[in-house]
C-alpha cells in the first residue's frame, strides 16, 4: 500500500531528525489494516468520550433539579402562594420527587463510574499492535461497556419526565384544596384548636359527633356517659359502617399524650362491644410513637392535633383525613 502524500491530511512537521525517522519509518510499513484499526481505535475514544460527557451532562441536569427543590421547600412562597393550609402536604410532593430524582443519580453514578474505568481502558494505547485488537472475532472493545451504561440509564429521562408530570398535576390538585381549606378556615363552621381546647370533655364529644353529621353521617350517640364503655361518639356512614369513636381531650394539647394503654383499651371494646366498622380515636392533644403502632397493627384509626386542624378547621372530610373512602371496605389504617 502507498500513502497517498496528496491528501488533505499529512504527518507534523517534527523538528527531532529522530522522530521524523520513526514515524518515516512506520508509515512505510502501514497497510490497511494497521491504518483502519488506527482509524477505529481514534474514532472509539472519540465516541466513548462522548458517550461519558453526556451521563456526565444528565446526572449535573438532575443536581441541579435537586438544588432547586431543596429552594422551594425552604421558601416561603411558591407560584405566588405561601401554602399555609397545605404546606405538609407540598413539602411532601417535593420530597417524593427528590427522592426519585436521588434514585435516578445513584443508577448515573454507578453507570458513570464504570463508563469512566472503560474509557481510561480505551484511552490507553495498548502495548499489542492496534490492528490485534480488530481482528475478526473480536468483541471486547472497552467501548460496549461505555455504551452498556449509556442503554442502562437511556430510560431515566422518560421516569423523570413521567414523575415531573406527575408532580405538576399533584401541585395543581394541592393549589385547589389550600383555597378551599382557606375559605372554610373563614367561615362560621370552623373550629380552630385554640377554641377546642376551650372546651371540656362533653363539648369535645358534641363537636366530634357533629362533625361527623357534617361529612354526611347519621349520628347514634353524641355523647358518652356512665355505661359508654368506652364509646363517646357512635355515627352511621350512609353506606352503613358503624363509626365508634373515643375522645380525648386536654386543656394542654402541647404536654399530654394519649398512650398506648389508652388505645389498647379502647381496641378492646370497640369492635368486640360496639361493632365497629371503623374504631377512631380523637384527641386534640398527641399520640405517643407506641399508641400510634399499636393502632396500626390493629386498624385503629387516631386523630391527633394536626389531623384534627385538617377535620374541624379546615373542612377535610373524615374521610378524607383517615384515609379511607366514603363506600367500601377500608383503604388504609391511620
Amino acid at each position: 500500500m502507498i500513502i497517498d502524500r496528496g491528501a488533505r491530511v499529512a504527518p507534523p512537521r517534527y523538528p527531532d531528525r529522530t522522530v521524523r525517522s520513526w514515524i518515516g519509518d512506520a508509515l512505510g510499513k502501514a497497510d490497511e489494516a494497521d491504518l483502519l484499526a488506527a482509524y477505529l481505535w481514534v474514532q472509539e475514544i472519540s465516541i466513548g468520550r462522548e458517550g461519558c460527557t453526556a451521563l456526565r451532562r444528565h446526572a449535573d441536569a438532575l443536581r441541579k433539579n435537586l438544588e432547586k427543590l431543596e429552594e422551594l421547600k425552604s421558601g416561603s412562597h411558591f407560584r405566588g402562594r405561601a401554602w399555609d393550609f397545605t404546606r405538609v402536604e407540598l413539602d411532601s410532593v417535593f420530597e417524593a420527587f427528590a427522592t426519585t430524582l436521588n434514585e435516578e443519580l445513584d443508577l448515573i453514578g454507578g453507570c458513570l463510574q464504570q463508563a469512566s474505568l472503560a474509557f481510561e481502558e480505551l484511552s490507553r494505547l495498548p502495548e499489542e499492535d492496534l490492528s490485534t485488537l480488530y481482528a475478526p472475532g473480536r468483541v471486547d472493545s472497552p467501548l460496549n461497556t461505555i455504551t452498556e451504561q449509556w442503554d442502562e440509564i437511556a430510560p431515566s429521562t422518560d421516569r423523570f419526565e413521567t414523575m415531573h408530570q406527575r408532580t405538576l398535576v399533584e401541585i395543581d390538585r394541592l393549589a385547589a384544596v389550600d383555597d378551599r381549606r382557606a375559605l372554610f378556615a373563614q367561615g362560621k363552621e370552623s373550629y380552630s384548636l385554640g377554641r377546642i381546647q376551650e372546651f371540656d370533655g362533653k363539648d369535645f364529644e358534641v363537636l366530634v359527633a357533629w362533625l361527623t353529621h357534617r361529612d354526611g353521617m347519621k349520628v347514634i350517640r353524641k355523647h358518652g356517659g356512665t355505661g359508654d364503655r368506652g364509646a363517646d361518639v357512635i355515627s352511621e356512614t350512609p353506606d352503613g359502617r358503624r363509626v365508634v369513636v373515643q375522645c380525648k381531650q386536654t386543656s394542654r394539647a402541647a404536654r399530654q399524650t394519649v398512650t398506648s394503654t389508652n388505645v389498647q383499651t379502647f381496641n378492646g371494646t370497640a369492635r368486640l362491644e360496639h361493632k365497629a366498622d371503623i374504631a377512631l380515636m380523637v384527641t386534640n392533644g398527641a399520640f405517643s410513637e407506641p399508641a400510634r403502632d399499636f393502632a396500626n397493627d390493629h386498624a385503629i384509626h387516631l386523630i391527633g392535633a394536626t389531623e384534627l386542624e385538617r377535620w374541624a378547621t379546615w373542612g377535610d372530610s373524615l374521610y378524607e383525613v383517615m384515609g379511607i373512602s366514603q363506600a367500601g371496605a377500608l383503604e388504609a389504617s391511620a
